[in-house]
């Protein structure tokens, strides 16, 4: 099952946490500032720019107890389970239950990406806010005689621009064809003499005239300070600005500057009565434009106000006004994205929630009459629903405004292109859709234009990127029908049916296409596939599609399909794997008989019972694959190898029974151009109880990769579930890693050293680091090693570094012994109440043992004539050594280093895995070959002297 996130718009989930892009804090810090939030108390994780780097990516950051207003957020993310946090706007799919949820969530913060992936957090990965800020340091400097410098400039108040002289409402509205503005309507009506309008603005300027004057007086006199000796005002009058209390702390009141004051409030009250109060008159203007909204719609959609602001919408703002100004209905780019300053009408709720209902339905109408610029004039300029405006501008096949107001104002470039394109403005759609790296659709216009060559040149560059993601079947699909280049098409199908993810996908669109070129010439490009392009690990899937494929082929196809069929099946079933007999029934399905047959037959081979012992056995493992490690869980050998960046896990039975697992991944060659090395590492705990075992993939790169637990399931005839978990845990970022394990609670272990002081820890999944200390408490040190070593046992554990072996407990308790030669490794078995340990040295082989009385050695020194390149215990009983000079088989149980036999390879032995049967190993030499081999006690027993 793999675990995808899923866009979907109906759902919201409480915002819990936000993602901020960038790799700088300070990115982040910008981000954070239009919060408006206390940062105290944020959580904070370092996100990597994808699952295999180092460098960041993101922050992630978990929000306390205030949460940004909405819009402030770029990147919203919500919480699952309380701490998986994925985008608010999506899903995880498929859905998990709650236990599924509990195994998923082994980390302290998980976090679902949706480009970097699914990242886990450890408590020790929290980053402070102050961690990302570094103070400057402080300098001593004298401030004693510093200059106050030069004053500062004065500041700017206003910046006016001229505004060009405008129709009015009150110029609408008439009796009969006159013209007569709103004032002169009933209750409003001016005065008719021009005379007496004349002395009415005369007696205005000079209102305001001697109200300025009053205001100078008044400044003039508050700067005049007061005498020691006046008298001090207590009056009845209204007291100062430090009223009563001002008088009874001594203070005295200035009389004069009272009635000043009180003079010059009454005089502007007075003055602006008579001006009027210019919010009174515009509530009155919207009053009037809403009743002629009632009576004409189409005339008053002519003086209506813009609902909303619009920080694009003008630039500056026009001096209030208490009169609407007539405005053209259509629709204007240069009025909305225009420059000239606006005078904003700021109405009440009411008026607002009025005149949304008058335009929606002003806007319906147009609509429906067919006046789409009229309609996107409403919903851009009034309600400010630019997105509302681009759609029915396209559908009004305006399409050059459509696009303008998709790309400017909405962000929209796809669909800006996309309205070019419909408007006949191909290179305009061109240019758009070069810089979103469309390659495809590119080439379809400048086909379109007749341009052939750029048409083929961007046909390519659409096949190199699907290439780049490994999407062979889109790759293809371009060559066949847009380059014009079926062989070229068949050739990247069959390299994705070897290597790519969609293989059967691939290999089934490659079979159609064959057939079409020339179906002459299918059967013997099968029998290629079969022979030449198909893995040991496909052929099952080989099979399978050619049997599907068989009713469209001509009959020599037909034929051939049905005996590479023969060919593949005929050694499975003999080899004992009776659910390939289902393929019978696809190969000959007019035969009625068979399915009696095939049950007949698998009755009579359930009925057969063994009845001699199993000789030793042997198998070749797939020679065009690197293999890099192997294990043995469960009973079952498990092997590890990569091909093409590729990597490859083969399950298998000491029978032989076999089944492929692969992944892909991306190889990054260095900067010298050496491909990347893989150093697989599979720790060495006992997986009998849990049938689990760690998978560390570091490469060559410094890059680790991780995918996640690797899950077989179990089925026959492999026996119970195997579990390889691959998780890259936060202490392998800590340090070096020395070793990792899994203790006997089930839980991952790693030993690590301290990348700054080399200090080496321990640490469990689920719990805190601890120092490995000895008895006195002092710390030990070792250096960074390049790659892990074996760690054995479940607590206590063991290692071997430089002349030493070292146990440590779950708690850091640490013992050593130290011995003569340079250690190369050990290999561990339990023993009753202890650990016996074989440590291969440069000078032989030694047991070390470790009881109650701790680590002591157990015998002399032996095998110091051969080298030794791999050691294994088998069972309790025997130590395996492969060395240069053959396979020896030492028995552990006389006390003294006893040679038991002697085993030959036709190569040299490069894995030993104990098969879990008595006495029983499998050895696997350099070529790939496996050899079984049950260890008989009948053999004469050879003294090493």
């Amino acid at each position: 099952m793999e675990l995808q996130l899923s866009y979907n718009p109906q759902t919201r989930h409480k915002t819990s946490a936000a993602f901020l892009r960038g790799n700088s804090p300070e990115q982040w810090f910008r981000e954070m500032n239009d919060w408006q939030i206390p940062l105290k108390g944020l959580t904070c994780f370092l996100l990597p720019e994808h699952k295999n780097a180092v460098t960041p990516g993101g922050l992630l950051v978990i929000f306390n107890d205030q949460v940004p207003a909405t819009g402030k957020i770029s990147h919203p993310y919500g919480g699952i389970n309380g701490n998986l946090f994925i985008p608010v706007d999506a899903t995880l799919a498929p859905a998990l239950s709650p236990v599924e949820m509990r195994e998923l969530l082994i980390w302290h913060v998980q976090v679902f990406h949706p480009a970097i992936g699914f990242v886990g957090f450890d408590k020790e990965d929290q980053r402070p806010i102050s961690s990302f800020l570094s103070p400057g340091q402080a300098r001593e400097r004298s401030w004693d005689h510093a200059h106050p410098g030069m004053p500062p400039l004065a500041y700017l108040h206003t910046i006016s621009v001229a505004i060009p002289d405008g129709q009015e409402l009150t110029d609408l509205l008439n009796h009969g064809q006159v013209p007569q503005p709103l004032s002169e309507l009933p209750g409003k009506r001016r005065r008719n003499s021009l005379f007496l309008r004349f002395i009415d603005w005369m007696v205005r300027w000079f209102l305001r005239f001697l109200l300025t004057m009053f205001n100078i007086v008044s400044v003039f006199l508050r700067r005049i300070p007061a005498t020691p000796g006046q008298a001090s005002y207590t009056g009845s009058g209204r007291a100062g600005r430090g009223g009563a209390g001002a008088s009874r702390s001594g203070q005295t009141e200035n009389p004069k500057g009272v009635r000043t004051s009180g003079v010059r409030e009454k005089l502007r009250k007075w003055i602006e009565k008579t001006l009027g109060d210019i919010e009174e008159r515009r509530d009155s203007e919207l009053d009037r434009l809403l009743k002629m909204f009632d009576k004409d719609g189409d005339e008053a959609l002519k003086y209506a106000i813009p609902l909303g602001e619009d920080p694009a919408a003008g630039r500056g703002t026009a001096p209030q006004s208490s009169r609407l100004s007539r405005q053209e209905t259509n629709f204007n780019l240069g009025t909305l994205l225009g420059s000239r300053p606006v005078d904003t009408w700021t109405s009440a709720e009411s008026y607002t929630t009025l005149l949304s209902r008058k335009y929606e339905q002003l806007a319906a109408k147009a609509l429906e009459e067919g006046d789409h610029r009229k309609a996107a004039y409403i919903y851009a300029h009034l309600l400010r629903n630019l997105h509302r405006a681009a759609i029915v501008l396209e559908e009004g096949r305006f399409y050059h405004e459509a696009a303008a107001l998709y790309m400017d104002r909405l962000g929209q470039p796809v669909k800006a292109a996309e309205c070019f394109e419909k408007g006949g403005l191909l290179l305009d759609a061109i240019n758009i859709y070069k810089k979103l790296e469309k390659y495809e659709k590119t080439g379809d216009l400048y086909r379109q234009l007749s341009q052939e060559k750029p048409a083929q040149q961007y046909f390519q560059l659409a096949v190199d990127a699907a290439m780049q993601q490994k999407n062979h079947l889109e790759a293809a699909r371009i060559l066949q029908h847009k380059s014009g280049k079926p062989e070229e098409a068949c050739e990247v199908l069959l390299e994705g049916w070897q290597n790519g993810n969609q293989d059967k996908d691939c290999l089934s669109q490659y079979l159609h296409l064959a057939e079409e070129l020339d179906e002459n010439s299918l059967a013997g490009k099968m029998r290629m596939i079969y022979e030449q392009k198909t893995p040991e690990h496909k052929i099952d899937n080989l099979v399978e599609i050619f049997l599907a494929f068989k009713k469209n082929m001509n009959e020599a196809a037909q034929d051939t399909a049905v005996e590479i069929a023969y060919e593949v099946i005929s050694p499975q079933i003999a080899a004992g794997r009776e659910d390939r007999l289902a393929v019978l029934k696809k190969m000959l399905p007019a035969d009625k008989e068979l399915p009696a047959d095939i049950y007949r037959y698998s009755a009579r081979k359930r009925e057969v019972k063994p009845t001699v012992a199993r000789t030793d056995q042997s198998f070749q493992l797939e020679q065009h694959i690197n293999w890099l490690a192997a294990t043995v869980i469960k009973k079952q050998l498990i092997f590890v190898g990569t091909s093409a960046n590729v990597l490859f896990l083969l399950r298998m039975t000491p029978q032989g029974s076999r089944k492929y697992y692969s992944w892909q991944y991306q190889s990054l060659p260095d900067k010298n151009g050496q491909e990347e090395q893989f150093y697989p590492y599979i720790s060495e705990n006992n997986a009998s109880k849990y049938g689990c075992k760690l998978l560390h993939l570091p490469t060559s790169h410094n890059r680790r990769i991780t995918l996640g637990k690797l899950i077989l399931p179990s089925e026959k005839p492999f026996g119970d579930k195997v579990i390889l978990d691959t998780t890259d845990y936060p202490a392998n970022h800590m340090g070096g890693t020395i070793g990792m394990t899994i203790n006997s609670g089930g839980d991952p272990l790693t030993v690590y050293s301290d990348w700054e002081w080399a200090t080496v820890l321990i640490k469990e999944a689920s719990s805190a680091s601890y120092y490995c200390t000895y008895p006195d408490s002092a710390r030990f040190d070792i250096p960074r090693p390049d790659h892990p070593s074996a760690l054995w046992g479940e607590g206590p554990f063991y290692f071997g570094h430089g002349n030493k072996i070292y146990r440590v407990d779950r708690e850091g308790q640490t013992q050593h012994l130290e011995l003569p030669y340079e250690i190369n490794h050990i290999t561990a078995t339990d023993i009753t109440n202890g650990m016996l340990l074989m440590a291969y040295t440069t000078h032989g082989c030694v047991y070390v043992m470790d009881k109650q009385n701790g680590l002591q050695p157990y015998s002399q020194y032996f095998a110091d004539d051969v080298v030794v390149r791999v050691s294994q215990f088998v069972s309790k009983t025997f130590l395996v050594l492969a060395t240069n000079k053959g396979t020896i088989v030492y028995n552990i149980t006389t006390g003294l280093p006893t040679i038991k036999t002697h085993i030959d390879t036709a190569a040299p032995v490069k894995f030993i895995l104990p098969t879990g049967e008595q006495n029983e190993v499998a050895l696997v030499d350099e070529k790939g070959r496996i050899t079984v081999h049950k260890i008989d006690d009948r053999i004469t027993v050879v003294y090493k002297r």
